[in-house]
């Protein structure tokens, strides 16, 4: 049983002051932007606030240990663990380009901005002990809610260079799509309403984009040759590269990725049966997807001996 002692919350297992019945919103750093965020927007980020209190609503994430309770039931995640989660999740959310799901700005000249952790860590408040405005470091809590995302299915990664203080330069994981059925599975949004969403801000985009071009054409087109130039090698192949985009970082562990493929599928059917059923609650949905999705480990045990 927790208990306060000078306003901390500890008992929790590692004295972090974590307190299990508030979760840990305070950390939050809610990004600058003018005006209101839009309502599709703020609905899917209110969702990845509710999953703190209700972890039913991502299942492959609350129940990524892949166990059953005695009672048959997937067993959920430390509260810990789940805030960190709901933060890094809320921030990433903040943080995407809906029109191609990537996490990042786009440029009017036709780039694109990514984000990375470093700043994700920030607007989530899970910077490391030491971190100063110029030299961002995410802390190791932060890493352990993004492995536990990515491998819940919410996006896949690639590797991206940062330049540290020093110059030198490191390659960390950085977010490159967010999967679409983990955020519907928040049963926040509907798939139509997320599909006008989403062909709102391309259309916003194309406009910002065609404007820049009327009236800045000779910048325009060096930023089109700078980002040709900027492709590795030439031909046909790099083209065809450049279009593909950077492959998916799969995980060292084949174990690992093999549980990241189930809990992307289970999210994917887990969001197509709320969309089919809106008046379902939470528990005849799980109860569903449970019959063709069962815990991790119960799943695998099949799939052996298939």
């Amino acid at each position: 049983m927790p208990y306060e002692h000078h306003g901390k919350w500890w008992g929790t297992g590692n004295r972090c002051g974590h307190n299990p019945a508030k979760g840990e919103f305070e950390r939050y750093c809610q990004p600058v932007k003018k005006g209101r965020l839009p309502a599709t927007l703020q609905a899917l980020v209110d969702g990845a606030k509710a999953y703190y209190t209700s972890p039913g609503l991502l299942p492959t994430l609350a129940n990524l240990n892949g166990k059953a309770n005695a009672d048959g039931n997937p067993r959920c995640n430390r509260s810990e663990a789940r805030a960190a989660e709901s933060l890094v999740l809320s921030a990433i959310i903040q943080f995407t380009e809906f029109a191609s799901l990537r996490v990042g700005t786009p440029l009017a000249d036709g780039g694109f901005k990514h984000r990375s952790c470093a700043e994700i860590a920030r607007v989530a408040g899970l910077l490391a002990p030491g971190s100063t405005p110029d030299a961002p470091e995410p802390s190791q809590r932060f890493w352990r809610a993004f492995r536990r995302l990515k491998l819940a299915g919410a996006f896949t990664v690639h590797l991206q260079h940062e330049v540290k203080a020093d110059g030198t330069k490191r390659a960390r994981p950085a977010v490159k799509l967010l999967n679409p059925d983990f955020l519907l599975a928040l049963g926040r949004v509907g798939y139509q309403k997320f599909k006008e969403f989403r062909d709102w801000c391309s259309n916003r985009i194309k406009k910002a984009r065609r404007k820049y071009r009327e009236q800045y054409p000779k910048a325009h087109d060096a930023a089109e040759a700078r980002r040709r130039l900027a492709m590795a090698g030439s031909g046909p192949k790099a083209m065809q590269k450049q279009r593909r985009g950077k492959a998916d970082l799969p995980d060292v562990n084949d174990e690992k990725e093999l549980q990241r493929r189930y809990n992307r599928e289970a999210a994917a059917y887990f969001a197509e049966i709320v969309t089919n059923n809106p008046g379902a609650s939470y528990a005849e949905v799980n109860k569903l997807v449970r019959i063709k999705y069962p815990p991790y480990e119960e799943w695998l045990d099949r799939q052996r001996r298939h």
